[in-house]
Formats: structure tokens, sequence, C-alpha cells
């Protein structure tokens, strides 16, 4: 169930088999040093899955990371030749969406707005966010899966 879990979470992410399988070990490692603050108030697969998911969003920050590192300007400078030297349809689809995205954005409440551009926007963590706001982290979250939420819902509709 851990491994089908583990799959699940990073399906749409750049990690390998090898990468997968390395969470499914560490996360089992984890599990077992970290057994005697299991209380039972909760499924005890809820106890191991939470290492799990932090395990996955650790090594996909890592490679995305390492991804980005190896990007040289050289790379850059062809991706800014070849945006500047795509086909117009290309750069006017970009552009529909630009303002599809701008849109959605403007019928969120304050709130969702808010959440979303510090979140995704600013890159701040929800970590920071709940020091700044003197929110609860979960809360912070939870704003956050919710906002997203309804942001898709608008976006899809549009």
């Amino acid at each position: 169930m851990l491994e089908k879990f583990i799959y699940k979470y990073t399906a749409k992410s750049n990690l390998s088999i090898e990468d997968k399988q390395e969470i499914l070990e560490e996360t089992l490692m984890k599990s077992v040093e970290n057994l005697w603050k299991y209380n039972g108030n909760s499924k005890f697969t809820t106890f191991v899955i939470g290492f799990a998911q932090n395990k996955c969003r650790e090594k996909i920050r890592k490679k995305n990371n390492i991804i980005e590192l190896e990007l040289d300007e050289e790379q850059i400078i062809d991706e800014d030749y070849n945006y500047y030297n795509q086909d117009p349809s290309i750069i006017i689809i970009k552009k529909e969406e630009n303002e599809k995205i701008n849109t959605a954005m403007s019928r969120l409440e304050e709130e969702d707005k808010q959440i979303i551009q510090l979140r995704i926007i600013n890159e701040i963590t929800a970590k920071k966010i709940s020091e700044m706001t003197g929110e609860n982290i979960e809360a912070i979250y939870s704003r956050y899966r919710r906002a997203l939420k309804k942001f898709r819902k608008i976006y899809e509709k549009m």
C-alpha cells in the first residue's frame, strides 16, 4: 500500500524508479526510528504515509533544484532566442493563457488571491506565512488547497 501511495503521489514528477524506491526505503526507516511517537490516535498507515509525503516532497524539491542548477547561461540565452523566434500563433496562445489566468485570479476572493500570491508568486513557505499571520500552519495549508481548488474551478469554466 505504501509503495502504491508513493508511486501515485510522485506520478507527475520527474523522479526515477530508483528515486521512488529510495523514498520507500527512507520512509520505512524513518517510521521505525520514530515508532515511539505513534500514539494510536490515528491509523498506523496514516502515521507512515505522513513520513512518505514528507520524503516525496523533499526528494521532488531536491530533484528540481538540481535541474535548475544544471541550467547554464548558454541554455538561458537559447531559451530567449527560441521565445523571440517562435511561431506567432504560439505567442498569441501563451498570451491568451496568461490573460485567462489573470482573469481567474481576479475572480477569486481577496483572501484566496492573497494566499496564492504568497505561496506561488512570492514563493513564501507556509511556515513563514504562519509566522506572519499568527495562524496555525495546518490552517495555512488548508486555505492554500481550498484557494487552488477555487482557482481551478474558475479556470476550467473559462
